[in-house]
Formats: structure tokens, C-alpha cells, sequence
């Protein structure tokens, strides 16, 4: 600041070192995320971009992705919770 006192992000920002901290905590998960998703056998890939509106994709909804893919709503929920646990291995490693 004008007195020579140390300016930190937070003092910036207007919130809390921990509310800062957090997103950036944040902000890494979803870029390991992202490295991740991208790593997942296509049709994975796909159906996880779909979900929740990556790499251009609104978000769709399980019947949505179901009736793109030609196959039952049921499945694309078992393999999301597949998906999504390899995925959240995969984080807890690298964090």
C-alpha cells in the first residue's frame, strides 16, 4: 500500500486468506480434472464432456446423453459413477 505495508491477495480481493486459498485450490482441481477427462478412453471422454458441460458442450442430462449415444440412461449412469471414481483416484494421487 501507500504506507510500504505488504498488500496481500486477500486485502485485494476483500475476502479472507482461506476464501482465496480455496480457490485456488479449486481452480488446480479443475485443471488437473480437465487433464484427466481428456485422458479417458473417448466414448468416456464424451459422456463425462456431456455431463458437465466441457469442451464446448451444454450440460446434458443422463436421458440426454443416453439418447445421443443410442443406449439406455441406466448405463450412462453406472458408467458415470465408474467414470467418476477413476476420476476421483486419479485427483487424490496427484494432490
Amino acid at each position: 500500500d501507500w504506507d510500504g505495508n505488504e498488500l496481500l491477495l486477500s486485502d485485494v480481493l476483500g475476502s479472507d486468506g482461506d476464501e482465496v486459498g480455496r480457490g485456488i485450490e479449486q481452480e488446480d482441481e479443475r485443471f488437473l480434472l480437465k487433464g484427466f477427462v481428456s485422458e479417458l478412453p473417448p466414448r468416456e471422454k464424451q459422456i463425462m464432456e456431456m455431463r458437465f458441460g466441457m469442451d464446448g458442450y451444454k450440460e446434458y442430462t443422463q436421458k440426454e446423453v443416453a439418447d445421443t449415444l443410442g443406449i439406455s440412461q441406466s448405463y450412462i449412469s453406472r458408467l458415470e459413477k465408474r467414470i467418476i471414481g477413476k476420476l476421483k483416484k486419479q485427483i487424490e494421487k496427484a494432490v
